[in-house]
């Protein structure tokens, strides 16, 4: 089984946020409700006049380990067995709002006009077809990538500052706080 992850270069994100762009479009994800698949977050850190700035482009991290899927009440969520991606099922999820509540990472999002919980789905349909999701396609830096769970997993860490601890939920994401260069 193939299973898949991220590789988020922190130096190299300079929150264009082209990768939000692609998701929304490719997803079709409804604007003006609150729904976003991929967020670029931003921190500041320093005290003035040195102050820094760290942008991330974070989004479901396919955890092993998924707390959403385990308080589900419907079974909604669920881990597609040939690659590991996490999946919501449209046609199950009530819209109770308790993986919202539960994933460490605040990914599931209600959408109030379908009311449905909404979250990314690693472009499940672009990786059936042989691409990369949309986001990590579009990205001028290259610091968002995607790939082989076997490979992402030797570059990078699995802690970044303010990233919740990877020991609870085996997320799917490495970080690169500086060294390795992109590919």
């Amino acid at each position: 089984m193939a299973k898949y992850g991220w590789l988020l270069d922190l130096k190299r994100c300079i929150e264009c946020r082209a990768c939000e762009s692609a998701c929304k479009q490719w997803n079709h994800v409804e604007t003006g409700v609150g729904v976003r698949y991929r967020i670029v977050h931003t921190s500041e850190t320093g005290v003035y006049p040195k102050i820094t700035t760290q942008a991330a482009s974070l989004a479901c991290n396919h955890c092993d380990d998924y707390w959403c899927g385990k308080v589900c009440p419907t079974g909604a969520i669920g881990r597609r067995s040939s690659d590991g991606i996490v999946l919501i099922d449209q046609q199950k999820c009530i819209g109770c709002r308790m993986c919202e509540k539960f994933c460490p990472y605040q990914v599931p999002k209600y959408n109030p006009s379908t009311r449905k919980t909404e979250k990314c789905t690693m472009c499940a349909d672009r990786i059936d077809s042989g691409l990369a999701p949309a986001c990590a396609t579009l990205c001028p830096t290259e610091a968002l990538q995607w790939g082989e769970w076997e490979e992402i997993s030797k570059h990078g860490s699995p802690f970044a500052p303010g990233f919740t601890d990877p020991k609870y939920t085996h997320p799917n994401i490495r970080f690169i706080v500086e060294g390795w260069p992109a590919k």
